[in-house]
């Protein structure tokens, strides 16, 4: 009889009926060498998700785009900053997953080498561009502003993917002629001698005629896990705010972080910590979610994504119930 009831048990927890430990249990994927990587390091060494209540288990990805195939193929449960292109694009196609915060600004600029003979966005008919891979919001926002603003279309320039730091080495060999850079990246390259064409935050305002700057990465969270889970996405977004609230009053501490976590010099982790409130943000207010919807529509014009995106893709409700958590 005792082993029928622990075959039983094994049976249950095989199937996936959610027990004591599997519903505290969180597992959240980052990438581990864009902007993620600062707000990822603050919120594993802050154990803010501990301080919820919550046992996390996280898994660092080397691509933009893995954390949400990584979802999508169930291995983990929650990505602090998902693509904002990719994640449109895979609740747009019906995945089972859903948008629960914005939580990075596309705050980049396009940069040339300050001694190139490029003077405006338009000379960049013709040349090579560098931003970030393909399904990344990067190279989405990028595409956007590129052909609505100023009547490129991607047969009018050469895309070249990278990381940022991969960029501006091009940059600096002259091999690439404009990137798309982070502020964060530009920060950390003082001695590197460019000069700016325009933001993303300035092109976008003109492109959608809003003042809201263009959402870079969002919270994304599997279905399954929400259902099985009800409780815990207010905790984790209880967390993420609580994490992003330490980093706008301690910026010493992020930069403390840093220097352990991604191995910074002080004075680069310094640079860093000080963009921490421009970059980041943590909400799904009702203006976000109308930002995010009017991001889906301009990707859509320039064949970043397709289809619709349902009203169901953005899930305010883990958000809302996250205010109430002390």
């Amino acid at each position: 009889m005792n082993r029928i009831r622990v075959l039983a048990a094994a049976a249950l927890c095989a199937i996936g009926l959610p027990g004591l430990a599997r519903a505290e249990t969180v597992r959240i994927g980052y990438w581990s060498s864009g902007i993620s990587l600062g707000f990822g390091a603050v919120l594993e060494a802050g154990k803010f998700m501990e301080k919820e209540g919550l046992t996390a288990e996280y898994v660092k990805f080397p691509d933009v785009n893995a954390p949400t195939k990584a979802m999508a193929a169930g291995a983990i449960d929650f990505a602090i900053a998902a693509s904002a292109g990719t994640a449109l694009s895979v609740t747009a196609d019906g995945l089972p997953m859903s948008i629960v915060l914005a939580t990075q600004v596309a705050d980049l600029d396009f940069v040339v080498p300050a001694d190139s003979p490029i003077k405006t966005m338009a000379d960049l008919r013709g040349k090579k561009i560098g931003t970030s891979p393909a399904g990344s919001g990067t190279a989405a926002i990028a595409a956007a502003i590129l052909e609505t603003n100023h009547g490129l279309k991607p047969a009018d320039y050469q895309a070249v993917p990278g990381n940022d730091s991969r960029l501006a080495q091009f940059l600096v060999q002259k091999d690439i002629d404009a990137a798309a850079l982070r502020t964060v990246t530009l920060a950390l390259l003082p001695d590197v001698k460019l000069r700016r064409l325009g933001t993303f935050r300035e092109e976008w305002k003109r492109l959608t005629r809003q003042d809201a700057p263009p959402v870079l990465g969002v919270g994304l969270m599997r279905n399954a896990w929400m259902t099985q889970n009800p409780d815990a996405p207010a905790k984790v977004v209880a967390a993420m705010r609580k994490a992003y609230a330490f980093g706008q009053a301690d910026k010493p501490g992020v930069a403390k972080i840093l220097t352990a976590a991604a191995n910074l010099s002080d004075a680069d982790a310094a640079a860093y910590a000080g963009l921490w409130d421009g970059i980041y943000t943590v909400s799904l207010e009702p203006a976000d979610i109308a930002s995010l919807k009017r991001e889906f529509e301009v990707f859509k014009a320039v064949g970043a994504v397709q289809g619709s995106l349902p009203d169901t893709a953005l899930v305010p409700g883990p958000y809302e119930r996250s205010k109430s958590i002390p």
